[in-house]
């Protein structure tokens, strides 16, 4: 890696400033040659990714359950993007008048389980892209009775019951970085979602502490029982590791917990069919909150989650 201005002003360039000063070595060439996208779009019509410095989009979404097709994109060209963490399929679009990445985690087809998402494939792949600012959906479970299906909610705290996933990108070439996430979530973003929900008259709900499980199961009575007495609030499979990941690169990230259910044992049975029928009715209310955000707010200032990596290191 070139050190000093010089090196710093090709990171720049290369849309990789910011990310761990010591790469292993797979992602290094990745970096150095700029993410190069495989030529195999995933759509008809679908065109190259521009790389480093040609990109506009500072803006990335990743959706989950229900949502497959961003709400609300324009002009969508689906790409698959290299990275030292496998394939990632991506779409490239236009939302709010504005250049947007978007991730469907689950792919397409509800194909990828929980546990198989390729997160840090994911994240990485928005950070190289120039990504600066990733929105999440995160389809929950209610502990909450106010908080009935289809109500949005901002996610402000995390408890993790996940094992077996890859959650950090660190070491790297013997570096190690523990990053603070005492507020996992940008308060930026959220303020910001906040006010656009409120210019649309959209509820948006906030204070939430979301619940990961392993999944893809759902839960049992005495594991919501669990989560009630930890103080959680909402209960899913997916917001983590993907929101320490996106803190490890120094991407701001803030998530809006979808409700497509209450939880076991405040309701007689919990089904797939249940949670789709009620995400169908959120999809519109998503996209008018994402749309008005990318529009009211174009720019993302300085935050602390810009400065994530600064003292990192011990």
């Amino acid at each position: 890696m070139i050190a000093g201005p010089a090196g710093r002003a090709a990171r720049i360039e290369a849309g990789t400033e910011g990310l761990p000063e010591a790469m292993p070595a797979e992602a290094q060439r990745m970096a150095d040659r700029d993410l190069e996208v495989n030529r195999r779009p995933e759509g008809k019509g679908a065109e190259p990714i521009p790389g480093g410095a040609g990109m506009t989009a500072r803006t990335g979404f990743i959706t989950g359950t229900g949502l497959y097709t961003l709400p609300g994109i324009v002009g969508a060209r689906p790409q698959t993007l290299a990275t030292p963490y496998g394939e990632v399929a991506i779409e490239l679009g236009t939302l709010g008048g504005r250049d947007v990445v978007f991730i469907p985690r689950h792919g397409k087809g509800h194909t990828i389980s929980p546990g198989e998402i390729n997160y840090r494939g994911n994240i990485w792949a928005m950070r190289a892209l120039g990504v600066e600012r990733i929105l999440a959906t995160s389809v929950s479970g209610s502990l909450v009775p106010a908080w009935a299906p289809g109500a949005l909610v901002l996610v402000d705290q995390f408890l993790n019951f996940t094992s077996g996933r890859a959650d950090t990108f660190y070491p790297t070439d013997g570096k190690l970085a523990h990053v603070d996430v005492t507020d996992p979530y940008c308060r930026t973003l959220r303020e910001q979602l906040t006010a656009s929900a409120a210019n649309l008259r959209i509820p948006l709900a906030s204070g939430a502490t979301y619940a990961c499980m392993n999944g893809p199961r759902f839960e049992t009575r005495a594991e919501v029982e669990m989560v009630r007495r930890l103080g959680g609030h909402l209960l899913g499979q997916t917001n983590y590791p993907e929101c320490v990941l996106a803190r490890e690169l120094a991407i701001c990230y803030a998530t809006v917990g979808v409700v497509s259910n209450l939880a076991a044992g405040m309701q007689s049975s919990v089904t797939a069919t249940e949670v789709r029928e009620n995400l169908k009715r959120c999809a519109g209310a998503i996209g008018d909150l994402f749309a008005a955000f990318v529009r009211e707010h174009p720019e993302h200032g300085d935050c602390a989650c810009r400065h994530a990596l600064d003292h990192a290191e011990l």
